[in-house]
């Protein structure tokens, strides 16, 4: 197999700086919950989970535009397709992985059954990249894991899409609004049936129940699929129309503002699987049209080519920092939040950055110089 899986493109470099602002959303969301008390936090952080959707429809766009002139009804084009997903994510997302394993262990050791054998299943189902789609197990092993199991069918899915929206957008925009809006009525009504009242982003105190059912709307892949169709779609649109980038941030500012002032009047379930895209969009298509300013500087690049690691280590960063306190300090460290969360954000960029320079760079390399044949040194496709 030789040549790159797609013809070569230009860069959007303050997509990659938009990358860290959405994986630095989720870390202060995270952070808040795991440091701080709930009802301190403000309604603007607890929406945080939402970073997870930009993540979605930045990558439906990111691999339309890429893959826009390739042909996706081969098989090596395919291949290729699949083996730079493989080279991109795959590594750090093991690795990952391999870090949080003890905390999974300790959790399970902790936990009855049946859940147990679901979070134990995870240690299998998640490096094949199957766990989204077992609630109990979705969230057991490193818990932000999940999207990259759902970002592996969307992966699936990909060469059999992009040639359908690109050929009858217009088709393609509204069966995926209807797919929207069913799955999000089935959502809101299994819910309230069968869990009211009770949170459907911390529904852990309600019984196991409640866990799986709100694992099940939460990260299902084919519930999420809507949102990187959005992306695929949306990208469509930045080939037709050129919006003004002062207008579309405009845009996006009003829109979080609305959905922030909305969101306690709300069903989560829309907030959480999708609704939130009337933000992202806008900011997606100002990020492509961006050439200059603080989101292409060299810093802002870089906090955007380590956001994969951010993301995925996060939480590993929380649970290391707990348990150097329990063993440590006796527990002091917990007792000052802010300079608990201040340390763990400290030890997780560190150690994505140190997993970018060290893990997910070389290896990504290494496999498409393989995949490709050629040598190691050599440029390779980005995407």
């Amino acid at each position: 197999m030789t040549g790159g899986p797609h013809p070569r493109v230009p860069t959007l470099p303050a997509l990659t700086s938009l990358r860290f602002v959405a994986a630095a959303y989720v870390l202060v969301f995270h952070y808040a919950a795991f440091y701080f008390d709930p009802a301190s936090i403000p309604q603007a952080i607890g929406l945080g989970y939402s970073g997870v959707t930009f993540f979605f429809v930045l990558s439906g766009f990111i691999l339309a535009y890429t893959y826009r002139q390739a042909d996706l009804s081969t098989r090596e084009t395919v291949a290729r397709f699949r083996w730079a997903r493989v080279a991109r994510v795959y590594p750090v997302y093991l690795l990952s992985l391999l870090i949080a394993l003890p905390w999974l262990a300790a959790w399970v050791v902790k936990t009855p059954p049946p859940l147990q054998g679901l979070m134990a299943a995870s240690a299998v189902l998640a490096p094949l990249g199957l766990h989204a789609w077992v609630p109990g197990a979705a969230c057991a092993l490193d818990c932000p894991s999940w999207s990259i199991s759902t970002e592996a069918f969307f992966y699936l899915a990909f060469p059999a899409l992009l040639p359908v929206v690109l050929r009858a957008p217009g088709r393609a925009a509204a069966a995926t609004l209807v797919l929207w809006l069913a799955a999000t009525a089935l959502a809101i009504l299994a819910w309230n049936r069968w869990a009211p009242g009770v949170s459907l982003i911390a529904p852990e105190g309600a019984g196991l129940g409640a866990q799986l059912l709100a694992q099940g709307i939460k990260y299902n892949p084919l519930l999420r699929l809507p949102e990187f169709v959005a992306g695929l779609l949306l990208y469509v649109v930045w080939t037709r129309v050129r919006l003004p980038v002062a207008g579309l941030l405009g845009t996006a500012a009003l829109a979080a503002l609305a959905l922030v002032s909305a969101a306690p009047h709300l069903p989560v379930a829309p907030m959480h699987n999708g609704l939130t895209v009337l933000v992202w969009a806008p900011l997606i298509l100002a990020g492509a049209a961006i050439r200059s300013g603080p989101l292409v500087a060299p810093a802002a690049l870089f906090l955007g080519k380590i956001s994969f690691a951010l993301y995925l280590l996060h939480t590993p960063a929380h649970a290391l920092l707990v348990t150097l306190d329990k063993v440590a300090l006796g527990g002091r460290l917990g007792a000052a939040p802010w300079l608990a969360a201040s340390c763990a954000t400290a030890l997780a960029l560190a150690a994505a950055a140190a997993m970018h320079l060290l893990v997910e760079e070389p290896a990504r390399r290494r496999i498409l110089a393989r995949v490709s044949g050629e040598r190691a040194g050599a440029p390779l496709p980005s995407a």
